[in-house]
């Protein structure tokens, strides 16, 4: 019989490789499964008035809102287009004011500090079967004012450059890991400061106003394997603001912690409905 043997270091990265491909194979196997990324793309949308654009994603709350960054949501007029993804990746569109039953002036809820926009929509005989099933539920909104874990996967899923909005409709998604804790920065739109964290990688155009998803998966940190409950929904932990840079080239990206935007929708909630 032939024998192999190897440093013990060696067989530590091996155990470690083993039972993480073990765990793979637990996970895909059986059991309560959470949301994938295929299917929150459902909840994510293509927001554009002239040559801007942005993202924003739908939750739902007491009513139903659309959520983007308030620097995106300066630019978009009552006639501005929205486009979510239909079956067989084709899009679907239109205008905010058909999502509002017919208002002339949209009335977005804006965070005082943080640069976080929510809409309350208002869903017809003829809207509400498109927007069956967007809705990301309230309870995805992570509450807690934190960043994640540096060790942890993150993604922010839009439309970078216009990409995925042509032909074929399918947002983008691009994965990366935090950079920093709870920070305080100026906002790239209008020079004030508020409270953000940072990713490993800078954003792209397009992006700004999408959420950043944190899914259940295992992650080392400190030399182990952390095992997370793989049935555990998804978290929206933040949304893009942009990209912070200097003269050297270094970029990063600046995402406003989901604190804030569970405030936000908290404060639209409050407001009364009013008549058109």
């Amino acid at each position: 019989m032939l024998s192999v043997s190897f440093p013990r270091k060696t067989m530590h990265v091996l155990c470690r490789v083993i039972l993480v491909v073990l765990l793979a194979l637990i996970s895909s196997s059986g059991g309560a499964s959470a949301a994938t990324l295929e299917d929150l793309s459902v909840a994510v949308a293509y927001l554009r008035e002239g040559d801007q654009f942005g993202t924003g994603f739908f939750v739902s709350s007491t009513a139903p809102y659309l959520v983007t960054a308030s620097h995106v949501a300066a630019f978009l007029k009552a006639g501005s287009k929205i486009t979510f993804r239909a079956k067989g990746d084709t899009p679907v569109s239109v205008s905010l004011t058909e999502l509002t039953a017919g208002v002339s002036q949209l009335q977005w809820q804006l965070h005082p500090e943080a640069d976080v926009a929510v809409l309350r929509l208002t869903l017809t005989a003829q809207t509400a079967p498109l927007m069956q099933g967007r809705f990301l539920g309230l309870e995805m909104i992570d509450s807690a004012e934190t960043a994640p874990v540096r060790e942890r996967t993150v993604t922010v899923m839009g439309f970078p450059l216009r990409l995925g909005t042509t032909g074929r409709f399918s947002p983008i998604t691009s994965d990366g890991k935090p950079a920093s804790g709870l920070l305080r920065i100026l906002r790239a739109d209008n020079k004030k400061e508020a409270t953000f964290f940072l990713l490993d990688k800078p954003s792209i155009g397009g992006f700004s106003g999408g959420p950043v998803y944190l899914l259940s998966a295992p992650y080392a940190s400190g030399g182990a394997l952390v095992f997370t409950d793989v049935s555990a929904p998804p978290k929206v932990v933040g949304l893009v603001h942009g990209t912070i840079s200097d003269n050297t080239g270094g970029k990063l990206a600046a995402i406003v912690p989901s604190r804030f935007i569970h405030e936000t929708i908290a404060s639209a909630d409050k407001i009364p409905v009013t008549q058109k």
